[in-house]
Parts: C-alpha cells; sequence; structure tokens
C-alpha cells in the first residue's frame, strides 16, 4: 500500500482559517498565523479547523481496511473503486487491494485517527491509519500531537475493555519526565 498526500492546509488556507477565526470577534484582517495560533486552533477544535482542507490517497489498501474508513462519514468525502462492473462480486476477497481517495478537513482527519488508531481498531486498518499519520505529519509535523488514540485524547480509555495502551503511553511519559 501507498500513501499519497495530495492536498493539505497550505499558508493561503491557515491565513483563511484565522481570517475566519478573527470574523467570530469582529476583526477582520488576513494574516499568516503563528504556529502556536495554529496549535491552539486544532486544540481547541474550533469551527475553522473543519476549513482545512486534505486530500488523501491510498493505493492498494486492503478492501476491508477502506470499508473501515468509509465509515467515517462527516466531513469526509470517499472515493472507492467500485466493484459494480465484476460479475461475481463474491469472487473478490475482502483483502484484495482497493484505490480509495478521502477528501476530508483537519477536524475529520483528527476523529478518524482518534478511532483507528485505537489498539482495539483491526491491525490492518490501524497500520493505514498510522501510515497516513506518518504522511500527513511528513508534510507538516504540527499533526503529530492531535493524530492519537481516543485513549490519549480522552485521558483514559473509553472502550468495553481497554488494551492497556495508555497505561503503557502514561509509563512512557513519566520515563521521559525523569530522564529528562
Amino acid at each position: 500500500m501507498e500513501i499519497e498526500i495530495i492536498r493539505y492546509p497550505s499558508e493561503e488556507d491557515w491565513s483563511r482559517c484565522l481570517f475566519l477565526a478573527r470574523i467570530t470577534q469582529g476583526s477582520e484582517k488576513f494574516a499568516i498565523p503563528s504556529e502556536s495560533w495554529r496549535r491552539k486552533l486544532i486544540a481547541s477544535e474550533h469551527s475553522p479547523a473543519r476549513t482545512l482542507p486534505f486530500t488523501i490517497a491510498l493505493w492498494g489498501v486492503p478492501y476491508f481496511a477502506s470499508v473501515h474508513l468509509v465509515r467515517h462519514k462527516f466531513g469526509v468525502e470517499h472515493y472507492v473503486k467500485s466493484q459494480r462492473s465484476n460479475p461475481d462480486r463474491a469472487a473478490v476477497r475482502q483483502d484484495a487491494p482497493v484505490n480509495h481517495v478521502m477528501d476530508l478537513n483537519l477536524q475529520t482527519l483528527i476523529n478518524m485517527a482518534r478511532k483507528r488508531l485505537c489498539f482495539k481498531a483491526d491491525p490492518a486498518t490501524r497500520k493505514t491509519m498510522e501510515d497516513v499519520k506518518t504522511a500527513v505529519c511528513a508534510c507538516d509535523p504540527i499533526y503529530r500531537d492531535y493524530l492519537v488514540p481516543d485513549c490519549v485524547y480522552r485521558g483514559g480509555c473509553h472502550e468495553f475493555t481497554s488494551c492497556g495502551y495508555y497505561e503503557r503511553w502514561l509509563e512512557k511519559i513519566a520515563e521521559k519526565r525523569t530522564d529528562g
């Protein structure tokens, strides 16, 4: 499988985002937002984050992992190869590779990561989301701290049964503090 980031927020997109945020405060000036402001916007999840565009192509993703991603339907359009032309749809394996393009906004990408980076998610789907995160962060590392499993975001696991990742994650954080 290959991940291609076709579009990610440009400086112009971020400037527009800041403009839209300022409109709510009675200001109408365009400017390039600082990294600090960008981080605050992403962390606060205010509505202008939904204006920051991504187009992400997954070339050769397993069909079942594509189906898991398609379950995310708010703030995203999915473009997946159809099986309509196949006379015997049942003959296609669930792990057959398929091309899948997602046109989505930052908030949707964050929401998708929370569910699909969870260790309770299907391992192949989780690997796909890890690969998406790696590709997105290669374009701009600012997103690394926000594309996290739900337990990290929510401060603990809220699944029926925990995989224990959050506890291990807390231990790593504590070790870094004592080492530093």
